[in-house]
């Protein structure tokens, strides 16, 4: 019960940040404390590294888009706990349209958990 509370506050973060448009999305991270920076990442890394409930024409699609419009390194960088808050965050900066496309990804699928 206590993890489905706390998905949901994310959740709202997360449907947040996809309306943010992809210019102020930059100075949005910014202001961002260290807890939502490491939702943020621990959420690239559920889309990039895990089972979620995606067809593989849309896992091949979205693989496609992201290497598209996102940096490998900078994916790398986001989706590593091992490595501190502050270079994570740089690294989401740098990712500005990337983030876009985790964002539309994530909302979709967090709303499927509650519903």
């Amino acid at each position: 019960m206590k993890q489905n509370k706390s998905l949901r506050k994310k959740f709202g973060l997360y449907s947040a940040l996809n309306k943010v448009p992809p210019n102020l999305l930059n100075h949005v991270i910014t202001h961002l404390d260290d807890q939502s920076i490491d939702d943020i990442c621990e959420c690239v890394y559920n889309l990039i590294y895990t089972d979620l409930s995606l067809s593989s024409k849309q896992k091949r699609k979205l693989q496609k888009n992201l290497h598209k419009h996102c940096c490998i390194k900078n994916l790398k960088v986001i989706s590593s706990k091992g490595i501190s808050v502050s270079k994570r965050r740089k690294a989401l900066q740098q990712e500005g349209t990337g983030l876009g496309l985790i964002f539309s990804t994530i909302v979709p699928l967090l709303a499927k958990l509650f519903t």
